[in-house]
């Protein structure tokens, strides 16, 4: 009876075998979850209950984990909250447009592009440029004269009309005498 004994001594072993892996299985199911809950939340209740559910109930607790777990990663959170604020940031910047035709300007542009208008000036002294509005240049502190504004050319009462040769042109000074 040597063979019964040497079959029980090799179930024993395969018996063993499985017995420890399957115990090393459960215990890596559970520090996998815990470094995953770890980089999806900082709560470190939330990461041990996780690590807890897994040890209770072995591989239906990693079920369960992963039915429950967040869907994101701290790190994706954070790439996601940084893009959604380098966004926010490009819509919030006020961005120069032309105050003629409202195409978007560079902050150094001289004139607009799409319409010619101007837009600011350079300083004659040092060559900066200043907005339109500005009498004297804050970068060398040099009088900048405003260019003068037009005058409206004067319109007199009394004008004269040249006539035509053979039409005679009544004055204003006839037409109210024959009132």
């Amino acid at each position: 009876m040597p063979q019964l004994e040497d079959i029980g001594t090799i179930l024993l072993a395969i018996v063993t075998f499985i017995s420890t892996f399957i115990t090393a299985l459960w215990i890596s199911l559970v520090i996998w979850t815990f470094r995953d809950m770890r980089l999806r939340s900082r709560d470190i209740f939330a990461q041990l209950l996780a690590s807890l559910v897994v040890l209770i109930f072995g591989p239906l607790g990693l079920l369960i984990y992963i039915i429950l777990r967040p869907q994101e990663t701290l790190a994706e959170a954070y790439a996601r909250t940084l893009e959604e604020e380098a966004l926010l940031h490009d819509i919030t910047e006020e961005q120069p447009v032309c105050p003629e035709c409202k195409h978007r300007v560079e902050p150094d542009f001289i004139i607009c592009p799409a319409c010619h208008t101007e837009l600011r000036k350079a300083c004659p002294h040092c060559g900066r440029l200043l907005l339109l509005r500005w009498e004297i240049c804050p970068y060398c502190a040099e009088p900048y004269p405003l260019p003068p504004e037009p005058e409206l050319a004067e319109v007199t009462p009394e004008v004269e009309l040249e006539a035509e040769p053979g039409i005679e042109v009544e004055s204003d000074t006839e037409i109210e005498s024959a009132d």
